[in-house]
C-alpha cells in the first residue's frame, strides 16, 4: 500500500522560516538607521558648536599722560598727569607706563597733552635740558618776579618780549630797567604764536644785567613793578626816566607823541619858583619835564 507524505505540513514551515528572516531584516536595518540618524545628529550639533564665533578678550592698561601741554625743561614731577585705558597690544612702542623712576626727569621738547610720554622726551641732565640756562650769557642774569594782567599787558609780555621795567609809587613812576628781554612766562619759553590768545602767566623770568637786578629787587617792596611792552626793533631810550604828580598838577599841555623838542628854557626867581618850557613845533610850551640832552639857560630874578 502506497504511503502519502503531508505536503501542507513542510510547505508551512518554509513560510513561518521566511518571515523570521524577513523580521530580522527589517529590525536590523531599523537599528541601522537609528544608528546612523544619532550620529548624524552628533554631527550637527558638534558642527554647531564649532561655529559659533570666540571673541578675544585683550589686556587693558592705563598709560600716564599729561594733562595740559608740556613745555621743554619741565621737571616731570610738577606736571599733571592722568591715566588712559589701551589695549595691551596698542599701547605705543617705548611709552612709559609707570612715571615713578621718572619724577626728577626733565623734559627735552614740549609734549603734547593726551599723548604717552616716551624716554626719548626725558633726560636726568638738567644742564643740558634747561632752556632758560642756555639763553644766559656770560654775565647775566635771570631772575622772577610775580605778575598780573596789568604788569604782564595781559599775557602779550611772554616769552621772547621786550619790556622796559617801570616802578609805579603813589606820587612819581620811575623807569627802573630798560630793553630786559622775558625768558619764559609761567615757566614757558614758548612766544605767544600768531592767532593764539595769550594766557595770562602768575610769573615770569627776566634776563638782566646784575646792576638791574638789584635795581628791579630794590624797587620791588616800594611799590607796585609794570610793564612797557616794546617794538621788536625799538632801541631808543627813555627821554626822561621819571614822572611825579606835581608834573601832571602843573604842565598845561602834554607834548603829543611825535613832536620834537628843539629846545628848553628854565625861569627861576628867587631861587624857589622853577618855570620850564620846551621848543616843541615852533611854540614854548610850558612844561616840568627837562628832557636830557638840552642845555638849560637860567635867568635868576629879584
Amino acid at each position: 500500500m502506497a504511503i502519502r507524505k503531508n505536503s501542507r505540513k513542510k510547505g508551512g514551515r518554509k513560510v513561518a522560516l521566511l518571515n523570521f528572516f524577513g523580521l530580522s531584516t527589517l529590525s536590523f536595518a531599523i537599528v541601522c538607521a537609528a544608528f546612523l540618524l544619532k550620529n548624524a545628529n552628533a554631527s550637527t550639533n558638534k558642527n554647531d558648536k564649532l561655529s559659533t564665533p570666540i571673541v578675544a578678550q585683550f589686556d587693558i592698561v592705563k598709560v600716564p599722560v599729561p594733562v595740559e601741554p608740556v613745555s621743554a625743561g619741565i621737571k616731570l614731577s610738577t606736571v599733571k598727569f592722568k591715566k588712559i585705558s589701551y589695549p595691551a597690544h596698542q599701547v605705543p612702542l617705548g611709552a612709559i607706563r609707570d612715571l615713578s623712576s621718572y619724577a626728577d626727569a626733565v623734559t627735552l621738547a614740549k609734549i603734547p597733552a593726551n599723548i604717552p610720554v616716551f624716554k626719548e622726551n626725558l633726560t636726568f641732565s638738567s644742564l643740558k635740558s634747561n632752556p632758560v640756562i642756555d639763553q644766559i650769557p656770560n654775565g647775566m642774569r635771570a631772575m622772577t618776579i610775580k605778575v598780573d594782567a596789568t604788569t604782564a599787558v595781559e599775557g602779550w609780555a611772554s616769552s621772547g618780549s621786550i619790556v622796559d621795567v617801570l616802578l609805579v609809587e603813589k606820587e612819581k613812576t620811575t623807569v627802573v630797567a630798560e630793553k630786559v628781554k622775558i625768558l619764559s612766562a609761567e615757566r614757558s619759553v614758548t612766544p605767544v604764536e600768531q592767532g593764539e590768545s595769550p594766557k595770562l602767566p602768575t610769573t615770569v623770568t627776566m634776563l638782566v644785567t646784575q646792576e638791574q637786578c638789584l635795581a628791579i629787587n630794590t624797587a620791588i617792596p616800594r611799590g607796585k613793578i609794570a610793564f612797557a611792552l616794546r617794538s621788536s626793533d625799538d632801541n631808543a631810550a627813555w627821554q626822561t626816566t621819571y614822572f611825579t604828580s606835581d608834573h601832571l598838577k602843573n604842565t598845561s599841555r602834554t607834548l603829543e607823541q611825535k613832536e620834537e623838542i628843539n629846545g628848553v628854557l628854565m625861569l627861576k626867581e628867587h631861587e624857589k619858583a622853577v618855570k620850564s618850557f620846551a621848543l616843541a613845533g615852533g611854540k614854548w610850551i610850558p612844561t616840568e619835564v627837562v628832557p636830557e640832552g638840552f642845555f638849560v639857560a637860567d635867568r635868576g630874578g629879584r
